[in-house]
């Protein structure tokens, strides 16, 4: 038997063709067995089958197999579709594990959690611990709201709100791994002599001065495209997006970050639409763009535009936000940047036993 893959420069987590030739009516026999809940297999002729896995499906394959060329072969391809989100102080590998981004604002017009009683730094450091201890991977502190209509604030009165929050972290949680989303410059350099490993830009670095302190300071980065500068590439979202982010993949590299400190954020929920259709339309370019071989980010989390597809509101976005998130997920999400860490975390942990079976 003898196997090959199928566009080779092609990236995915959901759809890996490969093509097994040469094979014995045993091989036969053995192959519709183990793929019998496979649906996404055509036998060409009696000794060709042309296949499509996903990750996790390759992975349940590869098991099967006894060690030698056809197991080889097979992990050679399971390893080009690697996916690793890295910086300074850590290393997620996220191909088949994806990891919960806990959001911390301490910002008083958050649209979920802006409460006064929420914006005491004893509260804060409780909110900490208590994601940590239910599986928060990443804690992202955000100091200004970015929701649509906000107030915009000036750099200082953004970072006086981020700093203290920041340093009492980092002191009693000093192996946590830390993000800060701000579209400031100013802010970016100060919270990265902090000690910060990751910057979130909802403008996805769109200015000089942001690219020179990325340059500078080379940190694991979150790009986003939200909708609010128009279109440069494209008249759509499906086609504006993945060349989007091809390109800004190119520039960030070029100012000397690897391919795994960045990672993109199709911009969900930033469009001020009434209707909500331009954020389930950015939901649905998940699998478009994990074939970028990036990282991609899930950060719909409670968002409004639920509340215009689906007529729900405040705490009954949850249903309707895990949904969502479990569909990314399949589709090649792998960052999923929330509130409810707990609940999500239950989410993964359910799906990667769902795959097991």
């Amino acid at each position: 038997m003898k196997i090959s893959e199928l566009a080779q420069d092609n990236f995915s987590l959901k759809n890996i063709g490969i093509k097994f030739a040469e094979i014995s009516a045993q091989e036969r026999l053995w192959l519709n067995q183990k793929l019998e809940r496979n649906g996404s297999k055509v036998w060409l002729t009696p000794d060709e089958l042309l296949l499509f896995l996903s990750i996790d499906e390759l992975a349940f394959l590869i098991e099967h197999f006894e060690e030698g060329m056809i197991k080889s072969q097979l992990r050679t391809i399971y390893d080009r579709h690697l996916v690793i989100f890295s910086g300074k102080n850590f290393r997620f590998d996220l191909t088949r594990k994806p990891i919960v981004y806990s959001i911390v604002n301490v910002t008083p017009d958050s649209f979920y959690d802006g409460a006064a009683e929420n914006l005491t730094l004893s509260h804060i450091l409780k909110r900490v611990e208590s994601d940590l201890e239910n599986g928060a991977a990443v804690l992202e502190l955000g100091g200004k709201s970015s929701r649509p209509g906000y107030s915009d604030i000036s750099p200082r009165e953004e970072w006086q709100r981020l700093e203290k929050p920041l340093k009492e972290i980092k002191k009693h949680f000093p192996k946590a791994i830390l993000a800060v989303d701000s579209d400031e410059a100013e802010v970016m350099e100060a919270a990265l002599d902090a000690g910060v490993d990751i910057i979130n830009d909802i403008d996805g670095f769109d200015q000089p001065d942001k690219l020179q302190v990325i340059e500078h300071y080379r940190p694991a980065v979150v790009a986003m495209n939200n909708g609010r500068q128009g279109f440069k590439y494209a008249n759509n979202v499906f086609e504006e997006l993945p060349a989007f982010f091809q390109h800004k993949s190119q520039e960030l590299q070029e100012l000397g970050l690897h391919k795994e400190q960045i990672c993109v954020d199709a911009g969900v929920g930033f469009f001020s639409g009434d209707s909500g259709v331009d954020s389930v339309q950015r939901v649905k370019t998940t699998e478009m763009l994990s074939r970028l071989g990036l990282p991609v980010m899930i950060a719909i989390s409670r968002k409004s535009f639920m509340g215009n597809v689906f007529g729900v509101n405040g705490e009954e976005r949850l249903f309707s936000t895990l949904m969502f998130e479990a569909q990314m997920v399949a589709d090649g999400g792998r960052i999923l940047r929330v509130h409810d860490v707990k609940e999500t975390k239950r989410l993964l942990d359910a799906i990667e036993i769902y795959q097991k079976f």
